[in-house]
């Protein structure tokens, strides 16, 4: 949702708070009384007329938009000699799903898919990873699979492919592999025993014989 629209949509809704209040207290509540007597006062009264105004034009913008806007349960991808090829949103959704969900690290919590009838097609995914992973990466390997894997179903169609990331089922550390190693990692390396090849290319390992303790 665009700023605009947002702001929008707030003010008809604060609008419409407003002037439902002002016109049930004269008749409803403990100061019926007080509110019939506000709307003898000239900028309280223009106030109330402007809040029916905004109210009643988002009534209508709603209403032409529920009436006019079609539902779109198939894109029209191409146009043949007698026919057209055409793919359903859910089958677009299903296609999504599958992309994120075959590695086995991340479920498809929720795919949405906008399209006009011969438009553009644009998806966006809640991914649920199982355990915390990399976002920056995850979020490349899959957009790249995604764009590819839909282009067979949408063509030239689809125009955008949208991730968000939610919280992972069941948090973990993650290394950080530009980390500079501490003190305790540095000890625990120099404990680990070393493994030296011969030129032979195989590998010796160091023994010690209890014997000489």
């Amino acid at each position: 949702m665009g700023g605009f629209k947002r702001f929008c949509m707030v003010v008809f809704a604060v609008a419409g708070i407003v002037c439902l209040a002002a016109l049930a207290l004269p008749w409803y509540g403990p100061v019926g009384h007080e509110a019939t007597a506000m709307l003898t006062i000239d900028w309280y009264y223009i106030a109330v007329e402007v809040t029916i105004a905004i109210t009643l034009v988002g009534l209508l913008v709603v209403l032409i938009r529920a009436l006019v806007t079609p539902k779109v349960d198939s894109i029209i991808i191409d146009n043949l000699e007698g026919g057209q090829i055409t793919v359903s949103r859910d089958a677009i959704a299903s296609q999504a799903s599958h992309i994120v969900e075959a590695d086995g690290t991340c479920q498809a919590d929720d795919v949405e898919v906008r399209a006009k009838k011969k438009g553009d097609i644009r998806v966006k995914v809640r991914v649920l990873p199982y355990s915390t992973v990399d976002v920056t990466a995850k979020a490349s390997e899959l957009h790249d699979a995604l764009t590819t894997g839909l282009a067979a179903l949408c063509a030239d169609k689809l125009k955008s492919v949208s991730l968000e990331f939610l919280e992972p089922q069941t948090p973990t550390d993650v290394p950080d592999p530009y980390a500079t190693p501490t003190a305790d990692a540095e000890v625990e390396a120099s404990e680990t025993p070393s493994f030296a090849a011969d030129p032979t290319g195989d590998i010796t390992v160091p023994l010690h014989d209890e014997r000489t303790e």
